[in-house]
C-alpha cells in the first residue's frame, strides 16, 4: 500500500517520476504528527485562556421563588430583576418553584452547580421550614448575600365578613371557643409563630390552616373559608376586600395612618417582622458572591427600589456578611424556641426515631428466627421461594420501622415524608407473607443445602444491620442483594450487576430525590 505522503508524482512530462524512499516518509510522518499534537496543545491553551477571560456573569442568572407568581416574595424578587439591569447587562430572570414551604426551591438550588447563576430568594420563613421539616438542608448550606427587606407582621381580615377589627377577632375567637380558622403560609413558618404569639397575648386560641403560599391563603379568606390571615401589610395592595386589623409595630405606618398598632392596643407584640433577602449555593466562589452583593447594594440604594418597598410599608435595609448571618442565627434560635413552644417540634426527634430504627433492627433476626423455626415444625426444608419471601419480609419491616421515623405530615395534609414508605413496606410486606404461608402449607421433604443457605442470608442480613448505620443506606443493601443472589446458586454476573444498579437507582430516585428522606448515608456517602 502506497500513503499519499509515499509517492511525490513528480512527473516532467517524459515519464520520470521520484518516490519517497521509505525512511523519507517515516520522517515525514513524525514531523506531521509533532505538529498536530503541538496544534492540539496550543488550541487548548488558547481555550482555557478564553475560559478564564469570560468575566463572571455571561448568561442570565435565576432567581429561585418558592411562592406562586404574585405572592409578596415573587414581587419583592421580580423589582429585583429589575432594578437590576440599571447596574447590570445580565438578565436576572424569575423562576417559581413552589411545594413544600419552600423545600422545593431550597433543593432546587442545592441541587444547581455552585456557579452563581442560581439565587434563592430567601425569606425568613425558610429557617422554620427547614427545621419542621427535618430535612438534610439547613442554614449552613446557603452563603447569604443581603437582606434588603423587612416588613412588619400584620392580621389582615376580610371587610365582606363580621370579623374586621382586633376587637372583631377576640370576640370572635371567644365565641367559637378554639374553633377559629386562622390562615397563612407554611407549617412552622414566621407567619404561623406570629399566629402562635397573638394567641397567647390576645388570650385566645385559634387553628392555624397552613398553605403552601400566601396568594393561596388570601384567597381562602376572601373565600369565607378563614377569619384572619397573618402576613405584611403589603398583601392588601390591589385587593380592596381586605383590611389590616393590627399591625407589629413600635408606631403607625404612615401609608395606614387608621390602622392600630397592638403595642397601642395593649398586647406586647412591638416588633414582629417578616425580612427578605437573596442566598446562593455555599460552594459558590468568593469572586461571584462578591459580585452579586455589590449587586444587590446598588439595587438597595436605587430610588425606584426604595419607592417599591416605601409603598409597600416596609423598610428598605441592606444587611450583608456576619451581619446578616447574625440575623439568620438569631432568628434560628428564637424559631426553635418558639417551635417547641407552639408542641410543633418536640425537640428531641432524634432519639424517637433511632428507637423506631432500633425496634426496625430487632424485628429482623425475630423474623428469620420464626421463620426457621415454622418450618422445622412443619418438618419441611427451607425453598428458594421460602428464603427469599423471609428476606423480604425483613426489609419490609426494617423500611416500616425506619419510615415511622420521618417526618409526619403537616397540619392539614394526608401525606408526610413517610407515607410512601409505609405503604411500599406494608405491601412488600403482605406479600412476602402470603409466600411463607403458601411454602409452609406445603412443605418439601428436607434436601441437603437449604439450611446452609438460609444461614448465609441470616449473615448477610446481619452485616446488612451492622453495616447500615455505619457505611449506609447504599453500600449495605449492596452486600445484601449481590450475595444474597449468588447465594441463590445465581450466576450470571452482567444481570446480576444490572439487578443491583436498578434497585440502588430506583431507592435514590423515590426516597432521597422525589421525596428527601433521611435515608442512613454517613461518612462519605452522605
Amino acid at each position: 500500500m502506497i500513503l499519499p505522503w509515499d509517492d511525490f508524482a513528480l512527473d516532467n512530462g517524459s515519464g520520470f517520476t521520484a518516490h519517497l524512499s521509505a525512511a523519507t516518509s517515516a520522517r515525514f510522518i513524525w514531523r506531521l504528527m509533532r505538529r498536530f499534537v503541538f496544534f492540539l496543545i496550543l488550541m487548548s491553551i488558547l481555550a482555557t485562556a478564553g475560559g478564564l477571560r469570560a468575566e463572571y456573569p455571561d448568561r442570565p442568572i435565576v432567581i429561585i421563588v418558592h411562592a406562586k407568581p404574585g405572592g409578596a416574595i415573587d414581587l419583592t424578587a421580580r423589582m429585583v430583576a429589575k432594578v437590576a439591569r440599571n447596574y447590570t447587562t445580565t438578565p436576572l430572570v424569575v423562576e417559581n418553584r413552589y411545594g413544600g414551604s419552600g423545600a422545593a426551591a431550597m433543593r432546587a438550588v442545592m441541587g444547581s452547580k455552585p456557579d452563581g447563576y442560581q439565587m434563592l430568594a430567601f425569606p425568613a420563613t425558610f429557617i422554620s421550614t427547614v427545621q419542621v421539616t427535618r430535612s438534610k438542608i439547613g442554614m449552613d448550606d446557603f452563603r447569604f448575600l443581603a437582606c434588603l427587606i423587612e416588613a412588619p407582621e400584620a392580621l389582615i381580615t376580610n371587610r365582606n365578613s363580621d370579623v374586621v377589627s382586633l376587637e372583631d377577632i377576640v370576640r370572635d375567637a371567644r365565641e367559637k371557643a378554639g374553633r377559629q380558622l386562622w390562615v397563612g403560609p407554611g407549617v412552622g413558618s414566621l407567619d404561623h409563630l406570629m399566629a402562635v404569639k397573638t394567641w397567647d397575648a390576645l388570650g385566645i386560641q385559634a387553628i392555624w390552616m397552613p398553605y403552601d403560599g400566601g396568594g393561596e391563603a388570601i384567597a381562602s379568606l376572601l373565600g369565607g373559608h378563614g377569619t384572619v390571615y397573618v402576613g405584611n401589610p403589603e398583601d392588601v395592595r390591589g385587593r380592596p376586600d381586605l383590611n389590616i386589623a393590627a399591625v407589629s409595630a413600635q408606631r403607625r405606618l404612615e401609608l395606614f395612618p387608621d390602622v392600630p398598632t397592638l403595642p397601642e392596643k395593649g398586647y406586647d407584640l412591638p416588633a414582629e417582622i417578616m425580612w427578605r433577602g437573596f442566598a446562593v449555593h455555599k460552594d459558590t466562589p468568593e469572586p461571584i458572591c462578591r459580585w452579586l452583593t455589590e449587586l444587590l447594594r446598588n439595587v438597595s440604594n436605587d430610588p425606584e427600589w426604595q419607592s417599591f418597598v416605601t409603598k409597600n410599608s416596609a423598610s428598605s435595609v441592606f444587611y450583608a456578611g456576619d451581619r446578616f448571618n447574625s440575623l439568620v442565627a438569631r432568628d434560628s434560635e428564637q424559631s426553635l424556641r418558639y417551635l417547641k413552644v407552639a408542641n410543633i417540634i418536640t425537640g428531641e426527634p432524634d432519639k424517637a426515631a433511632r428507637r423506631l430504627q432500633q425496634a426496625g433492627l430487632i424485628s429482623v433476626p425475630l423474623i428469620l428466627l420464626g421463620l426457621f423455626g415454622g418450618v422445622r415444625l412443619r418438618r419441611g426444608t427451607l425453598t428458594g421461594q421460602t428464603v427469599i419471601a423471609g428476606v423480604s419480609l425483613s426489609l419490609a419491616s426494617l423500611f416500616f420501622f425506619y419510615a415511622l421515623g420521618f417526618p409526619p405530615p403537616t397540619v392539614g395534609q394526608s401525606v408526610g415524608a413517610g407515607t410512601i414508605p409505609i405503604i411500599w413496606a406494608l405491601v412488600l410486606g403482605l406479600f412476602s407473607l402470603v409466600q411463607i404461608v403458601s411454602g409452609l402449607r406445603h412443605p418439601q421433604e428436607n434436601s441437603r443445602g437449604q439450611v446452609g443457605k438460609v444461614l448465609i442470608i441470616a449473615v448477610l442480613l446481619m452485616v446488612f444491620v451492622f453495616l447500615l448505620p455505619r457505611a449506609g443506606f447504599f453500600p449495605a443493601t449492596v452486600v445484601l442483594l449481590v450475595g444474597g443472589i449468588y447465594t441463590m446458586g445465581y450466576r450470571n454476573h452482567l444481570k446480576t450487576a444490572l439487578l443491583v444498579m436498578g434497585v440502588l437507582l430506583f431507592c435514590w430516585l423515590v426516597f432521597v430525590q422525589t421525596l428527601g428522606l433521611p435515608l442512613p448515608m454517613p461518612g462519605l456517602f452522605n
